[in-house]
């Protein structure tokens, strides 16, 4: 319920964004001399056909894959505070990933209902920029995720840079992250993630991302860590319908990571995503070009938010796997 009412929050908060953006206040009517605020709010929707296979973890489940449906409402918004080529950055993002999970009646369990992995992200940046040329800066966030009703926190923190030639964009990040896991295990390592973005025209954008994860899983129980490794590809288009700030956008996104727990043997999580939404920029003008070079950074992560978490994914499947098994039927009385 708190989740639902945040995505609603978000929705109301580019509803009113909208009509601000109708209403004939220019920007300089929020500006401090020499500085300027604007911001951004988006809301969409996402599908995600995930595949989780698992080899050799256990005798039960070796060499079997379950297949997972998630379906992800989400809403990201920001604030940016620009002061000549200083800026400051206040945003918040989430995901309300949700599935139903597979009818267990060859277990007599007829309905397990859905469950929801939800992330919420509350983070900021400072950095450097100049349109023209370039950006350079520093980013923060806190990451909360629900696993089976608990909340799970992580802190990321790290850097990123921009460079900007004609049509083109190219950037770059790298974060390190670190939180509390279940049953007090603790999940920490590093998202590198590099990027390009070609305008065909001012108003249409083009962007091919890449990401790496590179991490691990220390059990709270003892016993060896294990190691989660991955990498996603996305492409999106965003375009720009209204000259007041209001943009369409869609994409598609291809992830794969493994859990490595050495001789138990490994899981790994095949994700591919398609989504769509719109969104609203604010306090500035100019072409889509203009705004996404003078507005906010994007400061949220791809594997710890915009994917189901591995935890909820891989008891999903494995639920799946179960409801697949054939039982022998009950001896006669």
């Amino acid at each position: 319920m708190i989740g639902r009412s945040k995505l609603s929050a978000s929705a109301s908060v580019l509803a009113l964004l909208w009509v601000v953006g109708a209403t004939p206040v220019e920007a300089a009517d929020y500006e401090e001399p020499g500085c300027t605020i604007s911001g951004a709010a988006g809301v969409g929707y996402m599908f995600d056909w995930q595949e989780v296979e698992f080899d050799g973890v256990g005798s039960l489940f070796e060499n079997f894959s379950g297949d997972v449906d998630w379906n992800t409402p989400f809403g990201e918004a920001g604030g940016l505070v620009t002061c000549g080529e200083f800026n400051i950055q206040a945003d918040f993002a989430y995901y309300d990933h949700s599935t139903d999970l597979a009818d267990l009646g060859n277990f007599g369990k007829e309905d397990l209902g859905d469950l929801d992995a939800a992330n919420s992200h509350f983070g900021g940046a400072l950095f450097w920029r100049d349109p023209s040329s370039a950006a350079l800066g520093l980013s923060a966030s806190w990451v909360n995720q629900d696993v089976f009703s608990k909340d799970v926190d992580l802190f990321r923190f790290g850097v990123f840079g921009e460079f900007f030639a004609d049509a083109f964009t190219f950037g770059a990040s790298a974060h390190y992250f670190n939180g509390d896991f279940i049953q007090e295990s603790e999940h920490d390592g590093f998202e590198l993630a590099a990027y390009g973005r070609f305008y065909a025209m001012p108003d249409l954008s083009l962007m091919l991302r890449g990401d790496a994860l590179l991490s691990t899983i220390e059990p709270g129980t003892g016993g060896d860590d294990a190691d989660f490794d991955g990498w996603a590809v996305t492409g999106e288009a965003e375009y720009l319908v209204w000259d007041r700030g209001l943009s369409i956008f869609g994409g598609a996104r291809y992830a794969e990571r493994t859990l490595d727990t050495g001789e138990e043997g490994d899981v790994q999580f095949n994700d591919t995503q398609v989504y769509a939404g719109l969104k609203f920029y604010f306090g500035q003008d100019g072409s889509l070009m203009d705004r996404q070079r003078t507005g906010l950074i994007d400061n949220t992560s791809t594997f710890n938010e915009k994917l189901p978490n591995w935890f909820s994914s891989e008891i999903a499947a494995a639920l799946d796997v179960l409801s697949g098994i054939e039982l022998p039927p009950p001896p006669p009385p």
